[in-house]
């Protein structure tokens, strides 16, 4: 499949998101390095991002996104997330079929007899072949084109017709299917150097850190604010309550040389010496 243009930066973030779905199959430079924590679930959102951004990518991708996702559903953990036996065998069984059919259905079997055929192959003698077989026997005639296992086609056959194998040989399998796209397209078209990208990601976590970091510092300082705020409203409304408290239990009248006016009329002492 030949992308208009490609949704990853450069080669190099190609090659970190292949490092992440293939840990196993990582060279350290030397036998001291710290195991590589599991990034799959990052691969496979990463390969989610890319589909959104350019609205198709090569099969190979997505197969591996698929079947990467369905193994990770089988955790130990998963009968606490209510996935039982059932389900997961429905999960895998999916995930294969759409892998199978990505690669050997007549509508994309020729666009990818060029990208997968196999080593000296005639590509215009493969193409062709791809062209004219029919029906479920084509499907094998495409698969054999790009070097596909057979009994990849027949898991296909049978999740289709609703023979769902065992959960140990669906998992099984799942694990070949992802070592065959490991040989036949990550190490031909993800030859890059990952270095690149692990240091921009790097660069870009700090920032992020940095960013919320600040973020929360501010938060505290305006809730710190507002604290300080509603105490000394609190004091000015404590000395308000005192003063009104107060006027209520007459000790407001505090100058005996005032006149008192009872009834509009004036005392009887002023009154007498007028």
């Amino acid at each position: 499949m030949v992308l208009h243009f490609s949704p990853w930066r450069h080669e190099s973030e190609l090659a970190m998101v292949r490092d992440w779905f293939f840990a196993g199959h990582v060279k350290h430079d030397d036998g001291f390095s710290d195991p590589m924590p599991d990034m799959r679930q990052r691969a496979v959102d990463r390969v989610n991002l890319w589909l959104f951004k350019a609205g198709h990518l090569p099969p190979a991708l997505i197969a591996t996104a698929g079947l990467t996702e369905a193994l990770l559903h089988d955790e130990a953990s998963r009968t606490e997330r209510g996935i039982s036996d059932l389900a997961m065998q429905s999960i895998y069984a999916m995930a294969f079929a759409r892998f199978v059919n990505g690669f050997v259905d007549r509508d994309v079997a020729r666009s990818q007899a060029a990208e997968l055929a196999l080593d000296g192959a005639d590509v215009d003698n493969v193409a062709a072949a791809t062209s004219t077989a029919k029906g479920e026997s084509s499907m094998y005639a495409h698969a054999a084109t790009i070097g596909m296992p057979p009994k990849f086609v027949d898991l296909r056959h049978e999740v289709t017709h609703g023979h769902i194998p065992s959960l140990i040989y669906l998992k099984r399998m799942t694990l070949q299917a992802l070592e065959w796209l490991w040989d036949r397209w990550w190490l031909k078209n993800a030859t890059g150097d990952p270095s690149r990208a692990l240091r921009e990601l790097e660069e870009r976590t700090w920032l992020c850190r940095q960013a919320r970091e600040a973020d929360e510092s501010r938060a505290l300082v305006a809730q710190g604010a507002a604290t300080v705020g509603m105490s000394t409203s609190d004091q000015v409304y404590d000395a308000m309550a005192v003063d009104e408290s107060n006027g209520s239990h007459g000790i407001v009248e505090d100058n005996p040389s005032r006149p008192s006016i009872k009834g509009g009329k004036p005392s009887r002492k002023r009154k007498q010496a007028a």
